[in-house]
């Protein structure tokens, strides 16, 4: 365990509680530390390493991305990197070529090799001078237990000394809030106790990290839409969304026992739509700041269409895939991300100006730095819920 230790909370005894409870959240969430004066003190140097960290990520288009420029950020062009084990900047696809038929990276669209967030990941860890040796291991669409049953002999290697899981952004949260029949928090809890247990039986010191994703636009779009679009009703979604994510990462971590931290990714989305750093609203919201959803953008790769429920706006921008990369890093390495500053080279490469790119490195300090363990609802276990 990392000095984020858990607070682990006991299961509330008693009846399964009904799904519809999660409608009771209100919006105003994680906004510890909000207005803090950000030029008081000097920014901390990172700590350093010489042994290469061999680091895997597991996840579906939510890790790699989907969208270009990101999905291709820092991969190994022509082969994928397969059987590289060196610290670089390139990010080893381990789907890539495969012949397992259920991991080829066959998506319209979506081609590979892939580099996505691990990329960015990648790239500062090698601009903090910490040798880091990247995988991705990443299948559209798919939830963590599937993604196991085909991979299984990649996730479980005893190469790793960190592994980072990222669920299928349907599965953690109750039907209710998904709108998916096939949700589940059960499975998912479930699931990352067998991953977990799998990886530790052949790499008994790997740090196993869970990665709490955001609250997708379109979801809080489908959640909230009646016979109009209501911007107030959107964003109470968005908050309700943000909330379930958030507890679901925590009950998994308490139940399993055994993980070494969250990354909070989601959490830290929901502090930029606060502090102004980024619009929560990309159907029209007046709210300052960039969009982290892709949302629709003509000749992109896949294509987006413009309309409210398209891929492109459950999907991170440049600005939402960067502050999840810094996210990651931070809560993984230790590292102070705001020591990267304005001359950040993954910032700049994915086209984001320096004045956002330092604005999203504080905003990862702070949803690391002040991350909330406590549950927003602790009198529903989610993980006992089922649909």
């Amino acid at each position: 365990m990392d000095q984020n230790n858990f607070v682990l909370f006991n299961s509330v005894e008693g009846e399964t509680r009904r799904l519809l409870t999660y409608v009771a959240y209100a919006l105003p969430l994680f906004i510890l530390g909000c207005g803090l004066n950000r030029s008081s003190g000097p920014v901390p140097s990172n700590p350093t390493t010489t042994a290469t960290q061999h680091i895997l990520f597991v996840g579906d288009s939510f890790t790699h991305g989907r969208y270009l420029p990101v999905r291709t950020y820092n991969n190994t062009p022509d082969t994928g990197g397969i059987g590289s084990t060196v610290a670089s900047a390139q990010v080893v696809d381990e789907n890539f070529t495969t012949t397992v038929k259920a991991r080829k990276e066959t998506q319209p669209g979506e081609t590979g090799p892939w580099g996505g967030i691990p990329g960015i990941f990648a790239q500062l860890a090698q601009e903090a001078g910490l040798p880091y040796d990247v995988h991705i291991e990443a299948i559209s669409a798919t939830p963590l237990i599937e993604n196991y049953n085909v991979a299984q002999d990649v996730i479980d290697r005893p190469l790793w000394n960190a592994v980072v899981l990222q669920e299928a952004s349907f599965q953690p949260i109750p039907v209710v809030l998904s709108q998916n029949s096939k949700s589940d928090p059960a499975v998912f809890c479930n699931a990352v106790g067998t991953i977990e247990r799998g990886i530790h039986n052949v790499a008994e010191n790997a740090n196993v990290y869970l990665y709490q994703t955001w609250a997708p636009a379109d979801t809080a779009y489908s959640d909230s839409y009646t016979s109009s679009f209501s911007p107030s009703a959107y964003l109470t979604s968005l908050g309700q969304l943000s909330a379930a994510y958030h507890d679901v990462y925590l009950d998994a971590a308490a139940q399993d026992g055994h993980i070494a931290g969250i990354a909070p990714v989601g959490d830290a989305w929901s502090r930029a739509w606060n502090e102004g750093v980024a619009n929560p609203d990309p159907y029209g919201g007046s709210a300052t700041g960039v969009s982290l959803s892709f949302n629709y953008q003509p000749g992109s790769e896949p294509a987006t269409i413009d309309k409210p429920t398209d891929a492109g706006y459950h999907h991170p921008s440049i600005y939402g895939a960067y502050l999840s990369g810094l996210v990651l890093f931070q809560k993984i390495t230790g590292s102070d991300v705001r020591i990267f500053g304005a001359t950040e080279q993954a910032a700049a490469t994915l086209g984001i100006s320096p004045a956002v790119s330092t604005q999203l490195q504080w905003v990862a300090w702070e949803a690391v730095t002040q991350q909330s363990n406590q549950l927003v609802k602790p009198d529903v276990d989610l993980c006992s819920l089922t649909h």
